[in-house]
């Protein structure tokens, strides 16, 4: 059985997460100094290097475990 992945997205705003990740769910938002990071919790993730390249997301971690995902998320707002 697949789980769910756990992804990091660096972005503007939340509409940019809920356009590029249409079946995904926001878990969690922190702020940052440049660009908000969000925790999204997203069965199906868009393709990453045209997506990161051409904007508009700026980074993007893709991970099994929550608690990894929400360290890096937490660890990446406060930098």
């Amino acid at each position: 059985m697949q789980k769910t992945p756990w992804v990091v997205v660096e972005a503007d705003d939340k509409q940019t997460i809920q356009r590029e990740f249409a079946q995904g769910e926001i878990v969690d938002q922190f702020p940052s100094k440049d660009h908000s990071i969000f925790l999204v919790q997203s069965p199906k993730v868009p393709p990453l290097p045209n997506t990161v390249l051409q904007g508009p997301i700026y980074g993007v971690g893709v991970f099994r475990d929550e608690r990894r995902a929400r360290t890096l998320a937490k660890h990446l707002a406060e930098s």
